[in-house]
């Protein structure tokens, strides 16, 4: 991913997380979640892409989980 990239699905992921208040803006995990965006995961250190993906990535597991019960129980209602 170059510097031009843009990945705006994640994007729009990671403003319903901070919605939700599941990502407070202005953390750290906000910051390494915007850079994953523009510049990519490979442009992590270390310790960032621990911070990434034991809290970001969390959040978002936790968010498709929801999603995906709530297909569930409104495909199942008449």
């Amino acid at each position: 991913m170059s510097v031009n990239d843009y990945d705006e699905g994640l994007f729009e992921l990671i403003k319903e997380l901070v919605e939700r208040g599941d990502i407070e803006k202005g953390s750290d995990a906000y910051g390494v979640s915007q850079q994953v965006i523009h510049t990519g995961y490979a442009s992590l250190s270390l310790k960032q892409r621990t911070l990434y993906d034991t809290v970001v990535i969390s959040a978002l597991k936790t968010l498709g989980e929801e999603r995906r019960i709530d297909y569930i129980v409104n495909r199942a209602e008449p």
